[in-house]
């Protein structure tokens, strides 16, 4: 029989000693403090979203276009936040797209790893007033329901160290676009 002990640091925790001595079991405790930092294909979770979503019905029938690169467009940073923020994100486009189709596009990071993977949400039939605008910026407090999904995509964006843009045109209605943290160098 194999025991489980608790390690802090990479050493064996005084309190985990003392449990296992007591009860014979360790209670495995993590820290939600840390996010689960990894490499993350942009592209993976964005057709994963959109299945998801699908599968799901969230989308309410409305079509969602892929532009995806063949290859994998890695990004270093927390896989449950950008899952969130994929799914805010078709979410709130589904909602506001008013029957019209909607545009998901991933682009991956340059060569030198000074720009980062970003991906766009293009849905032509959305509108966003001012007030709206100004208050997806501020927080996702002041914003109505439609919105809030928005606004707190772009708080989990900001938390990984990206930014979130909105971009708002008669004919084209809204762009959402995300830059997620430039990955640079990994070795020359």
């Amino acid at each position: 029989m194999s025991a489980a002990v608790s390690t802090r640091d990479g050493a064996p925790s005084q309190q985990g000693a003392q449990e296992q001595g007591k009860s014979g079991r360790v209670a495995a405790l993590a820290s939600v403090d840390v996010p689960d930092v990894h490499q993350v294909d942009v592209a993976e979770v964005a057709r994963y979203g959109v299945e998801l979503l699908g599968a799901t019905r969230r989308l309410h029938g409305i079509e969602v276009a892929l532009e995806l690169p063949e290859d994998p467009v890695l990004a270093r940073l927390s896989g449950r936040r950008m899952q969130q923020v994929m799914l805010l994100l078709l979410a709130h486009a589904a909602d506001t797209a008013n029957g019209q189709g909607v545009r998901l596009a991933v682009d991956p990071p340059d060569d030198f790893g000074d720009v980062g993977p970003r991906f766009q949400v293009l849905v032509p039939g959305a509108s966003l007033s001012d007030r709206e605008l100004q208050a997806v910026v501020l927080s996702p407090m002041l914003v109505g329901p439609v919105h809030r999904r928005l606004a707190r995509a772009r708080e989990l964006v900001e938390s990984m160290g990206g930014t979130l843009e909105v971009a708002r045109g008669a004919a084209s209605g809204l762009t959402v676009t995300v830059e997620l943290p430039a990955p640079g160098l990994a070795c020359w």
